[in-house]
């Protein structure tokens, strides 16, 4: 599965923007694709517990898809500030935001994954507001950035 359904399942997730409802078909899809593997019908009433003990698998597509993101968005905070990619992902691109609420973002996935893995080995990124200014504070293993929103 991982070597034929998952490239194609994953095909610039690195650019995708997740919310809650996203997730859940990602896991959905996963769970679809254990399940036909296997040839468990619908009408088996199994667990998706049972169904990964079966084959022996654990759920990984949600927190590859997380990690090509992450390995992504080091890579382009590495790269020189004045490169339009992290200009973009940053935001750093001028203009007015509309009305209402905001809508979740590629960074808002960011921040939220690293916060949950703060004070271990791996990055930590959060957003301050410094002198009315919000900035994206990004620190990786003793090296830091700062990076003005």
């Amino acid at each position: 599965m991982k070597e034929l359904v998952w490239p194609v399942a994953t095909h610039g997730c690195e650019a995708w923007t997740l919310k809650k409802q996203e997730e859940r078909y990602i896991q959905a899809f996963e769970n679809k694709c254990i399940r036909k593997i296997l040839r468990i019908p619908w009408t088996m009433l199994m667990t998706t517990e049972q169904v990964y003990t079966m084959a022996g698998a654990e759920s990984e597509l949600l927190d590859h898809i997380k990690s090509r993101k992450l390995r992504y968005f080091g890579h382009v905070m590495r790269l020189p500030h004045d490169n339009i990619e992290s200009s973009v992902m940053t935001g750093l691109v001028e203009g007015i935001r509309g009305r209402g609420r905001p809508r979740v973002g590629w960074l808002d996935n960011v921040v939220a994954w690293t916060a949950a893995c703060r004070g271990s080995a791996c990055c930590t990124l959060h957003v301050t507001d410094v002198a009315g200014r919000q900035r994206l504070i990004y620190a990786a293993n003793r090296r830091s950035a700062t990076t003005a929103l």
